[in-house]
C-alpha cells in the first residue's frame, strides 16, 4: 500500500465526515445561504496565501535546481489557479479585491495556517506535504461529491466552484502532490514517517473545522 493511501485509510472516518458537512450538502444543493460563501471566500483567500508561503518554503529546502524549479512552480499553480479563481468569484459577487485580502483572519484559519507554517519552517519537506495535502486531496474529492449530489442547476458561481475542483487540471495538480508525498516517505525512516502521519491527521481535523468555521460565520469572541 501506498504511504498516501495508508493516511488516507487510517483517517477514514474522518475523510467521510468532512465531505458530509452541511456547507458542501448546501452548496451541491444550490441552499448555501450567499452570506456563508462569500464569508468562505474571504477566509479561503487569507488561506491560500499562506498555502502558498508554505510551498515557497519546501522550494527553499529543496536540495537541487530541479526540485527547487518544481516546488516554485507549484507555487505558482497555486497562485494562479486557486486564489484567481477566487479573485474572480469575488469581483463576481462585487467585492472589491481589497476586501478579500484584507479581511481579518478567523480563529480557526489562523490556529490552521499557523499550524502549516510552523511544519513549513521547522519540518522537512516531506513534513510540509503531509501537513499540506488534506486540504487539496478532500477538496477534489469535495467536488465529485457536489458533483453527485447536485440534480438541479444551482447558482452560476457555486457551479464555477465545483467545476474547479473535480476538473482535470485539478485531479493532476492534486496528483503531483501525492506522488510527491509517495517519493519522501520511501526515503524516510520511521520516526519521520510517524511525524508525516501526524500532521497530515492534524490537517484532517483543521479541513473540517474550516468548514465549520464557514459555515457558522466565526467571529472572535472579543
Amino acid at each position: 500500500m501506498k504511504f498516501s493511501d495508508e493516511l488516507k485509510q487510517e483517517n477514514i472516518e474522518l475523510w467521510k465526515t468532512v465531505l458530509r458537512h452541511p456547507f458542501i450538502k448546501e452548496l451541491g444543493e444550490g441552499t448555501l445561504p450567499m452570506d456563508k460563501f462569500t464569508y468562505y471566500i474571504k477566509q479561503d483567500y487569507l488561506y491560500l496565501e499562506e498555502f502558498a508561503r508554505c510551498i515557497g518554503l519546501a522550494a527553499s529546502k529543496a536540495g537541487n535546481i530541479d526540485s527547487m524549479r518544481a516546488w516554485a512552480e507549484k507555487m505558482a499553480g497555486c497562485l494562479r489557479y486557486e486564489t484567481e479563481m477566487l479573485e474572480d468569484l469575488s469581483a463576481k459577487l462585487n467585492l472589491p479585491k481589497e476586501e478579500i485580502s484584507d479581511a481579518e483572519f478567523s480563529p480557526t484559519n489562523r490556529a490552521y495556517t499557523n499550524q502549516l507554517l510552523k511544519v513549513a519552517y521547522s519540518g522537512t519537506i516531506g513534513e510540509n506535504i503531509a501537513a499540506l495535502l488534506p486540504c487539496m486531496w478532500t477538496y477534489q474529492d469535495v467536488g465529485e461529491v457536489v458533483k453527485h449530489i447536485t440534480q438541479v442547476h444551482i447558482h452560476p458561481l457555486y457551479e464555477e466552484w465545483c467545476q474547479a475542483y473535480s476538473a482535470p487540471e485539478y485531479v493532476n495538480l492534486v496528483k503531483t502532490y501525492i506522488d510527491s508525498l509517495n517519493s519522501y516517505a520511501s526515503r524516510a525512516g520511521d520516526s519521520q514517517k510517524d511525524l508525516m502521519k501526524k500532521h497530515f491527521a492534524l490537517s484532517l481535523k483543521y479541513e473540517f473545522m474550516f468548514w465549520e468555521m464557514s459555515y457558522n460565520m466565526e467571529k472572535w469572541p472579543l
